[in-house]
């Protein structure tokens, strides 16, 4: 982990820990539920394992608050159908590598822009 990182990932902390402070002041801890994981991979350690796959080491950092672990799967749930969402409205962005790109914009199509 290179020193860059390493702060980066204590401010995070730092912020993790103002997020827990703030819903302790509301005294709704009982209600609160989050999700955290964030980190760094290694780049330099990269290697393809026996089945194909890229592997590499990371420096990570994660977070849960839940009561139990349906309400931790709910999360994980929602975490997922959410990065799907933004993962498909992505894909339909229009792609100015695409010759159809231009022939719409030439068109005067102004969802592009």
């Amino acid at each position: 982990m290179t020193e860059q990182q390493k702060d980066c990932i204590l401010e995070i902390q730092e912020l993790l820990l103002a997020i827990n402070a703030v819903v302790k002041k509301y005294e709704l801890e009982d209600e609160f539920i989050s999700c955290l994981a964030v980190g760094f991979i290694d780049y330099d350690t990269m290697y393809e394992d026996e089945d194909g796959q890229d592997r590499a080491s990371m420096s990570l950092l994660s977070s849960f608050s839940a009561v139990d672990e349906s309400e931790l799967e709910d999360i994980m749930s929602y975490a997922m159908e959410a990065y799907l969402i933004q993962k498909e409205e992505e894909e339909k962005k229009p792609d100015p590598n695409s010759i159809d790109y231009w022939i719409n914009l030439s068109r005067g199509d102004e969802s592009l822009n």
